[in-house]
């Protein structure tokens, strides 16, 4: 979820919707950078305007509170975790497709601040019920599909028939929430960390090599 968008120059509110896009992902990019840095209650409004180079007034138009910022970037990891889901169901099997995106999603420098602000969204889902509503809306979307993509490979004949899409599509997701802490803080290594997770979760789920033709 690391965003690398350049700050721009220009403070006043742009007129089309694609450069409003554009500054909207500029100031999530700004908030992000000083979440993981600073962490969430310690980030100030204007601190988080700078970072970004807009002004605190502009800031504002777009996100009137620092929890519509969370939200916002809850969203924003949703999107790419999904996009994740879908590259798995895209590749010819699953192993490949496990082996790829998880690789991509754990390892590499930029990953690591993605880690750390997930990690700082839980902490403020535990004090904000808010927040909490948002992660656990993101959740369940997640599971779901993650579910799907289990049933889709079952009905391929790569997935154990006796496999419960759901349960396992939460197993698989409580699995990566214990990555990201041990990789958040912990000395471990990421590419190793991925293998034994693609070997883990395709031996739980009774996954062959190649689908059933």
């Amino acid at each position: 979820m690391s965003r690398q968008t350049r700050p721009n120059s220009s403070l006043g509110r742009p007129a089309n919707p694609e450069a409003r896009a554009n500054r909207r992902e500029q100031i999530l990019a700004g908030a992000e950078r000083c979440f993981v840095r600073k962490g969430f209650h310690a980030s100030t409004t204007a601190e988080i305007s700078a970072e970004a180079g807009v002004s605190v007034a502009n800031m504002y138009q777009y996100f009137p509170t620092k929890d519509d910022l969370i939200r916002a970037l809850i969203q924003a990891d949703l999107a790419e975790e999904l996009d994740l889901v879908r590259l798995v169901n895209e590749a010819d099997t699953l192993a490949e497709g496990l082996e790829r995106t998880i690789r991509l999603s754990t390892t590499g420098p930029e990953n690591l601040s993605s880690l750390s602000l997930r990690l700082e969204i839980l902490a403020e889902a535990a004090r904000n019920p808010r927040i909490a509503a948002e992660v656990c809306e993101a959740d369940a979307q997640m599971t779901a599909a993650v579910a799907d993509m289990i049933a889709r490979r079952q009905q391929a004949g790569e997935v154990s028939a006796d496999i419960k899409p759901g349960p396992a599509a939460e197993l698989i997701l409580s699995l990566f929430d214990g990555m990201i802490g041990r990789l958040a803080f912990a000395d471990s290594d990421p590419e190793a960390l991925a293998r034994a997770a693609t070997h883990l979760i395709l031996a739980g789920l009774g996954v062959t090599r190649r689908p059933v033709n």
